[in-house]
């Protein structure tokens, strides 16, 4: 029994002892120099700040307008004889759209060509000559009355003697000398009557014209038409059609409506404060919503000088080449973009991937030091326009030539120490 006292006794002290110990190793590494420890690094890359010339721009939204469309209707009345063309064709300046029974403006024509022959036949001329050299004494009524009273002036030039010598009775002479006055007078008549004969002529002349532009006219074709460059449109596009065969047309009748899609308006509204930096021939890109991610560009052609004293905006108007997108565009489209202003110098930039934001905070980091080690060094700023990779920096301490951290930026925060790649 006191065997086992003494052996419990031992036990107890052994296992204090070997507690005390391992107390004094605790206590050694506690008190090791922090020195000692691994610090971990985050390897990052950089990028020095650039100074750069920014472009500035303006948001616009608008819509596309087909450059010229064309309303077609009828200019004589009759029936739709032949359509040509339908909704979507492809046609081309001149090409046929319609024909309109030209019967009646035949048998018109032909009618106005038979009453010229009448009067041309009346006056003995096959064709009348030129007014210029036309004289009224070569026309067949003239030449008669001048012959009928050369005729009476000779009977009376040889009654004259006859009268005198008292052979002719005086009533007899009195008639001869009427005969000529007569005469006269129907000469004077003559180149009246021909004069009248002449204008008709010419009046046949121009009713012949109206009857064959008539007929013309009863073929409808599509316009030659130019855009305001004077470049001829090549070819337009039907995006109405309002008539069927058969059917009666009055004068004016809307036919058709032709649009030239070859190139396109961009027509949107900007703010009033823009009207000084938007100008002529300035560069716009923008999108469509049927081709997400594709940019498209155009170039300002036209800018209202007035400003919409309701929206206090002024309407620019951009061309946009659609054959070089093979006609993809479409007029009516809706359109985001951009139109370039003006170009501001020396603006600091810094690659798009450099910023970071959260919770509202903007930040850049920079490469600093830290207890003589490269450490992150963190900077709140406030970005503006982009420019390709690069990002405009409008407010913060970042200088050109500042070395900025481009990766690994979301694992740091101020004074992180890192590892330059």
């Amino acid at each position: 029994m006191k065997t086992h006292l003494y052996l419990c006794a031992a036990a107890t002290l052994l296992a204090v002892g070997l507690l005390s110990g391992c107390g004094k190793g605790n206590e050694a590494a506690a008190t090791a120099p922090a020195t000692q420890r691994a610090v971990r690094k985050v390897p990052v890359t950089v990028e020095p700040a650039k100074v750069m010339d920014l472009q500035r721009s303006v948001n616009i939204v608008g819509t596309l307008m087909p450059l010229e469309k064309v309303n077609i209707s009828n200019r004589v009345v009759g029936n739709a004889e032949k359509v040509h063309v339908d909704l979507s064709d492809r046609i081309k300046p001149g090409q046929k759209l319609l024909e309109i029974d030209a019967r009646r403006f035949e048998l018109a024509v032909q009618q106005a060509e038979n009453q010229l022959a009448e009067a041309l036949a009346r006056l003995g001329f096959a064709e009348l000559p030129d007014e210029s050299t036309t004289k009224l004494d070569d026309t067949a009524p003239v030449r008669k009355a001048r012959s009928e009273h050369d005729l009476a002036v000779s009977k009376l030039e040889r009654s004259r003697p006859l009268y005198e010598q008292r052979v002719m009775k005086e009533f007899e002479y009195f008639d001869v000398q009427s005969a000529e006055k007569v005469a006269a007078a129907g000469v004077q008549a003559a180149r009246d009557e021909a004069r009248a004969l002449v204008a008709q002529v010419r009046q046949y002349k121009t009713l012949i014209e109206l009857r064959k532009k008539d007929l013309k006219d009863a073929i409808i074709t599509a316009p030659d038409g130019a855009t305001p460059d004077g470049t001829p449109i090549k070819s337009y596009v039907v995006t109405k059609r309002h008539v069927s065969v058969g059917e009666f047309l009055r004068e004016g009748t809307a036919l058709f409506e032709l649009m030239a899609d070859e190139t396109l308006k961009l027509q949107a509204r900007v703010p009033e404060r823009f009207l000084s930096q938007v100008s002529l021939n300035k560069p716009v890109t923008f999108r469509v919503e049927s081709f997400p991610g594709k940019t498209f560009e155009g170039v300002v052609k036209q800018i209202d000088p007035s400003v919409d004293i309701q929206s206090r905006t002024f309407l620019l108007e951009a061309y946009v080449n659609n054959e070089q997108y093979a006609g993809a565009l479409r007029p009516g489209s809706f359109v985001q973009g951009q139109v370039q202003t003006i170009v501001e110098k020396d603006r600091v930039m810094v690659p798009v991937d450099a910023v970071t934001s959260f919770v509202g905070v903007t930040k850049v980091y920079v490469v600093g030091e830290k207890n003589g080690e490269p450490a992150a060094k963190a900077i709140d700023v406030e970005t503006g326009v982009q420019q390709g990779k690069w990002v405009e920096l409008t407010r913060g301490t970042v200088k050109a030539g500042d070395r900025v951290i481009v990766t690994g930026v979301y694992k740091l925060v101020d004074g992180t120490p890192i590892e330059i790649k």
